[in-house]
């Protein structure tokens, strides 16, 4: 079972979730989106942050290859926000926790119940902002409902349902690449408690393991034990070139 308390970072987008009309109007007007917009100064601060979350920027303010695609193809392509969603699984770890917990439904105190068992340590106002973030994402994308990693049904609390979805082969390799530069290791046994493609969408685990043995591509090997991550691939995978080129 993962232990949730060495992480940091639960809640750090000023409690909003991304916003798809956010991202359309940053990618409008890259230089000036913050000095010409409708959003309120704590919004232009948490859409600067979940940039950098999402892998829209570098960590220097740069585009990346994905952020260049969504400008390329619109803030429409569902293909984009499956790799976003890695990207935020990875980055963010109450989306990350909130992956591991699973097929199911919850109303967000119920989420926040959970995480305060999960991360003991943390302030009461820190839960509440953490699952108002994720829930925001869910319900202002379309991670949430296209993509089926939680439907918000507006109530009180709010309800959200998690489906699941099976992603197209870019994706499971990207979120493949994203785990591989967490861990730092090339070896991935499939029977350790990781945040696999599976966890990451929901999906069975079976299709995962099903596509990675049909793939043609030369970034990693995979028998019954494990998956082993060629090295020679890593810078590929930190620009996230490789799950582009599949697209």
């Amino acid at each position: 079972m993962f232990d949730w308390s060495s992480e940091k970072g639960w809640s750090r987008h000023q409690h909003f979730g991304l916003r798809q009309e956010w991202l359309g109007l940053y990618l409008l007007d890259r230089v000036d989106w913050c000095c010409h917009s409708f959003l309120g100064n704590r919004q232009v601060d948490s859409l600067a942050t979940w940039l950098k979350t999402a892998g829209i920027e570098d960590s220097s303010g740069c585009l990346t290859r994905l952020g260049e695609q969504f400008a390329a193809r619109g803030v429409d392509c569902l293909a984009l926000w499956e790799l976003l969603w890695v990207n935020v699984v990875f980055s963010f770890p109450t989306a990350r926790w909130y992956a591991h917990l699973g097929l199911g439904e919850w109303t967000t105190a119920e989420l926040k119940t959970l995480l305060l068992q999960a991360v003991p340590r943390l302030a009461e106002w820190t839960a509440t902002n953490a699952v108002m973030e994720l829930a925001g994402l869910l319900e202002r994308t379309p991670v949430g409902s296209e993509l089926k990693q939680g439907q918000v049904i507006a109530k009180r609390p709010r309800s959200i349902v998690r489906s699941g979805k099976e992603p197209n082969d870019a994706v499971l390799i990207h979120a493949i690449g994203r785990l591989y530069l967490q861990q730092g290791q090339n070896r991935l046994p499939w029977e350790a408690d990781l945040t696999w493609p599976w966890v990451v969408f929901g999906c069975s685990r079976q299709f995962v393991f099903n596509r990675l043995t049909v793939l043609d591509q030369e970034f990693f090997e995979i028998d019954e034990q494990d998956l082993t991550v060629c090295s020679t691939g890593k810078e590929e995978w930190q620009c996230g070139d490789i799950a582009i080129s599949w697209l």
